[in-house]
C-alpha cells in the first residue's frame, strides 16, 4: 500500500511538472522527461494494484462447524469438534520441540492440517489463539456464519430418497 500511494504521489508531482514544462516555451524536452517520470510512477501504481488484487495468497474462513483454508486451488477443512491440538511446533521434532511459523492442527482419525498463517495475513500466535478459542467455545462459534458452499452441492447432489409408493 505504501509503495502504491508513493507511486500515486509520484504521478501527481511529475504530471504537474509535465504540464508546467509544456506551458513554458522551449521546455518541451523537460516536459518529455517529466512525462516519462509520470509514466514510471503509473507503472508502479498498476503493479501495486495487481499485487493487491491477489493478496493474501491464502484465505482462512471460519464457520460455525468448521475452519476452511484455501491456498490456490488446494482446499483444506477441519471440523471444530475433530480438532485435538493446535500448535506452532514442528510435529516431527519430538522430544526436541521446535517452534515454527507453520500452524499444525491435529485431527481425530485424519491427517493433520498444516498451513502458514502469515500467508493469510495473520500473525501465527494470534491465529493459533483464535482457533483454540473458537474450538473451545461453542457459544462464540455460534456467532460465525454457517458453512454454505455451492461447490459442495455440485459435488454431492441432494438425495431425497427412493420412490415411496409400492410397486406391483
Amino acid at each position: 500500500m505504501t509503495l502504491g500511494v508513493a507511486g500515486m504521489v509520484w504521478v501527481a508531482a511529475f504530471g504537474a511538472l509535465t504540464v508546467g514544462a509544456f506551458a513554458l516555451s522551449g521546455a518541451a524536452v523537460a516536459g518529455v522527461a517529466f512525462a516519462a517520470g509520470a509514466a514510471g510512477g503509473a507503472a508502479v501504481v498498476i503493479w501495486c494494484g495487481t499485487r493487491l488484487l491477489y493478496w493474501p495468497p491464502a484465505r482462512l474462513a471460519l464457520f460455525r462447524d468448521r475452519l476452511l483454508v484455501i491456498q490456490g486451488r488446494h482446499e483444506m477443512r477441519a471440523v471444530w469438534v475433530q480438532m485435538e491440538s493446535v500448535t506452532l511446533t514442528d510435529p516431527h521434532s519430538w522430544p526436541n520441540v521446535r517452534i515454527t511459523d507453520s500452524l499444525t492442527i491435529q485431527l481425530k482419525n485424519e491427517a493433520p492440517l498444516s498451513f502458514k498463517p502469515a500467508r493469510c495475513g495473520l500473525a501465527p500466535t494470534a491465529c493459533r489463539d483464535l482457533i483454540l478459542r473458537l474450538r473451545d467455545d461453542p457459544k462464540l462459534r455460534s456467532r460465525l456464519p454457517e458453512f454454505d458452499s455451492l461447490r459442495d452441492l455440485a459435488i454431492s447432489p441432494v438425495v431425497a430418497g427412493e420412490l415411496i409408493e409400492p410397486r406391483l
